[in-house]
């Protein structure tokens, strides 16, 4: 990297990092001993340090950014990544060039500076589909040494996880420091199958955030029904289930007076699309398709009192005129956007990349998690499945190197590139007040990876939770459950088999 390069990558990092500041003064002994006879000298100096002014700490200083982490380089090794062939996907590991786009520019500077540091050469190829696909089995399965780190659908990552085609984070990356806070935690004890972890997310990816499904209301219509904006209420652990639900009722409104409410030009309270408000129901809720008990091994925990409690409710609500749910299959090019675009709904929901979609909206909006089940329990907010996910193949040649260049990518995206994400989004019409920045924060520290939701091979026909009553006509839970429960329990303790020694 060049010096002016890594001079710019500074810069941007102070710019959009809280500088934290350190200062300390102390008297001299000898004043200290004697208080009756002061010392110009010690009071001078007292007077100096406090003048002086703070000093910022550099939040990309190397002796802290790689700590721990190999002083030598690799001789010009090409790192290379298989990643989806869409942007969505891309632009979440790779920039070809500095353009003036916080995002794009915190990636380049990113991979650049892990470039410089590791006298590597960081490189992607595009597998053959742009949403779910396995293309590096074949490579692996040949026993090729063909990509060092491979980035797919988040659901695709379990297929290669279930064959054992993957790396243990646990044992094999050796300069992976998964205690530390820019790996998820939630990630890597869900993903993890009887102390294996062949799959993992964490701030290398600022998708982990922007796949997170986030709520929206417009600022207008709350102040038109006369509903304080909810922010106070998130704040205080108060922003329920049953609260919004009721907001959701109080809007809807026949806005053209012919006796009906519909979606083409009637208000709604709330507007969805089946990939996001019915999965956000189930895990907002703190419920688990897959949990583990105390061996680490999954179990099935998709059915309980509480289950049937949260479809039962949220399918009244979307059944009612006060909703409408999109059922598209892909939930970021779906109509319900623009209903909520043109004014016409109170609530939606939608990742939070897509947010930015909004930009060009004319009323002002806020983003806000989900509501949680009571005030007795904690935000949750599910991370869509399409995420980019990280696995190393059972291939790669020197695992220590891999694990030195993954680890440095994910400690820099948690200081340089999550903070253009933030910037990004705060500053596009993504949210117009001071006030997102703290959603942000509580939405981020609330992110949950549901094995069973990723896990489909373990998971089965729960995996995809709620989503498969959307536009149904039967709506009995429990006898779904029973039908298919025995078969899935069977499924998953085959598939959790292959995770034996």
């Amino acid at each position: 990297m060049k010096p002016m390069r890594k001079a710019l990558s500074l810069l941007l990092a102070l710019l959009l990092l809280c500088p934290l500041f350190a200062a300390c003064s102390e008297k001299s002994p000898d004043a200290a001993a004697d208080p009756a006879s002061p010392d110009p000298a010690a009071d001078n100096e007292q007077t100096a340090a406090e003048a002086a002014p703070e000093t910022e700490e550099d939040p990309l200083d190397p002796a802290v950014l790689y700590d721990g982490l190999p002083a030598d380089g690799y001789g010009g090794y090409e790192f290379l990544m298989l990643i989806r062939p869409n942007e969505r996907w891309i632009a979440d590991m790779a920039a070809d060039e500095l353009n003036g786009e916080a995002i794009n520019d915190a990636i380049f500077r990113r991979n650049s500076m892990v470039a410089e540091k590791f006298d590597v050469a960081i490189r992607y190829e595009e597998s053959s589909n742009y949403n779910y696909e396995t293309d590096a089995m074949t490579s692996i399965r040949a026993g090729d040494d063909a990509y060092d780190l491979v980035i797919p659908h988040g659901r695709a990552s379990f297929l290669y996880a279930n064959q054992m085609l993957c790396l243990d984070w646990n044992t094999a990356l050796p300069y992976i420091s998964l205690d530390s806070p820019w790996w998820s935690q939630d990630a890597r004890k869900s993903f993890s199958i009887l102390g294996k972890l062949f799959v993992m997310n964490g701030d290398i990816s600022y998708n982990s955030l922007g796949s997170a499904d986030v709520m929206l209301f417009n600022k207008q219509l709350m102040t038109d029904l006369s509903i304080p904006f909810p922010y106070e209420t998130v704040r205080e652990g108060a922003w329920t289930y049953d609260l919004w639900a009721s907001q959701v009722e109080s809007a809807s409104a026949d806005l053209n007076g012919d006796g009906m409410i519909k979606e083409d030009d009637d208000r709604l309270g709330y507007v969805t699309q089946k990939w996001v408000g019915p999965m956000e129901a189930f895990a907002t809720s703190g419920l688990r398709v897959l949990s583990k008990d105390e061996d680490d091994t999954p179990y099935l925990s998709f059915y309980s009192e509480k289950t049937v409690d949260v479809f039962n409710r949220y399918f009244a609500l979307i059944d009612s005129d006060a909703a409408y749910v999109d059922t598209a299959d892909v939930s970021y090019s779906s109509g319900f956007i623009g209903i909520f675009e043109e004014s016409r709904a109170l609530f939606t929901d939608m990742n939070m990349t897509d947010v930015i979609t909004l930009r060009t909206m004319e009323t002002d909006f806020g983003v806000i998690p989900w509501p949680k089940y009571d005030e007795q329990s904690e935000y949750c907010t599910n991370v869509d499945a399409g995420t980019n996910l990280f696995l190393v193949p059972i291939t790669a040649s020197d695992p220590a190197r891999t694990s030195a260049i993954v680890e440095a990518l994910c400690r820099i995206g948690e200081r340089l590139v999550l903070p253009a994400y933030y910037e990004v989004t705060l500053q596009s019409k993504a949210s117009r007040d001071n006030e997102s920045a703290d959603m942000l924060d509580i939405i981020k520290s609330a992110l949950i990876f549901d094995l069973g939701y990723y896990n489909s091979e373990l998971s089965g026909a729960f995996n995809n939770e709620f989503v498969d009553f959307v536009g149904s006509a039967n709506r009995d839970i429990t006898s779904w459950y029973e039908k298919n429960a025995k078969a899935v329990t069977k499924t998953l303790e085959k598939n959790v088999d292959k995770y034996r020694d």
